[in-house]
Protein backbone atom coordinates (compact mmCIF):
# COMPACT_ATOMS: atom_id res chain seq x y z
CA UNK A 1 0.00 0.00 0.00
CA UNK A 2 1.17 3.24 -0.96
CA UNK A 3 1.42 5.91 1.66
CA UNK A 4 -0.73 8.36 -0.48
CA UNK A 5 -3.33 5.58 0.31
CA UNK A 6 -2.58 5.50 3.90
CA UNK A 7 -2.82 9.04 4.27
CA UNK A 8 -6.14 9.11 2.36
CA UNK A 9 -7.97 6.37 4.56
CA UNK A 10 -6.56 8.60 7.85
CA UNK A 11 -7.94 11.39 6.38
CA UNK A 12 -11.48 9.77 5.51
CA UNK A 13 -11.25 8.32 9.50
CA UNK A 14 -10.90 11.70 10.67
CA UNK A 15 -13.52 12.87 8.64
CA UNK A 16 -16.05 10.38 9.58
CA UNK A 17 -15.19 11.16 13.57
CA UNK A 18 -15.86 14.96 12.93
CA UNK A 19 -19.16 13.79 11.49
CA UNK A 20 -19.60 11.88 14.33
CA UNK A 21 -18.41 14.35 17.14
CA UNK A 22 -20.94 17.41 15.23
CA UNK A 23 -24.05 14.93 14.96
CA UNK A 24 -23.65 14.72 18.65
CA UNK A 25 -22.69 18.10 19.62
CA UNK A 26 -25.51 19.39 17.57
CA UNK A 27 -28.09 16.86 19.38
CA UNK A 28 -27.14 18.01 22.64
CA UNK A 29 -28.85 19.99 25.26
CA UNK A 30 -26.81 23.22 25.59
CA UNK A 31 -27.24 26.40 24.52
CA UNK A 32 -26.38 27.43 21.07
CA UNK A 33 -23.44 29.32 21.54
CA UNK A 34 -21.30 26.59 23.12
CA UNK A 35 -22.62 24.42 20.55
CA UNK A 36 -21.10 26.86 17.81
CA UNK A 37 -18.12 27.08 19.98
CA UNK A 38 -17.54 23.52 19.76
CA UNK A 39 -18.56 22.61 16.24
CA UNK A 40 -15.80 25.79 15.22
CA UNK A 41 -13.05 24.40 17.49
CA UNK A 42 -13.56 20.50 16.00
CA UNK A 43 -13.51 21.85 12.39
CA UNK A 44 -10.67 23.98 12.44
CA UNK A 45 -8.31 22.07 14.71
CA UNK A 46 -9.45 18.63 14.22
CA UNK A 47 -7.37 16.11 15.98
CA UNK A 48 -6.95 18.35 19.42
CA UNK A 49 -10.68 19.72 18.88
CA UNK A 50 -11.94 15.97 19.16
CA UNK A 51 -9.52 14.93 21.45
CA UNK A 52 -10.57 17.57 23.55
CA UNK A 53 -14.44 16.95 22.58
CA UNK A 54 -13.71 13.29 23.57
CA UNK A 55 -12.55 14.27 26.52
CA UNK A 56 -14.98 17.37 28.00
CA UNK A 57 -17.89 17.23 25.83
CA UNK A 58 -19.84 13.77 25.97
CA UNK A 59 -19.15 13.15 29.37
CA UNK A 60 -20.30 16.53 30.94
CA UNK A 61 -23.32 15.97 29.22
CA UNK A 62 -24.02 12.75 30.18
CA UNK A 63 -22.99 13.63 33.97
CA UNK A 64 -25.62 16.17 34.08
CA UNK A 65 -28.50 14.15 32.85
CA UNK A 66 -27.56 11.14 35.76
CA UNK A 67 -27.15 13.97 38.56
CA UNK A 68 -30.75 15.54 37.10
CA UNK A 69 -32.34 12.40 36.93
CA UNK A 70 -31.87 11.24 41.08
Amino acid sequence: MEIGTIWIIVAAFVILLEIFAIWHIIGSERRAERKMLWIVFVVYAPIPGLLFWLVRGPRAVKGRAVLEEK
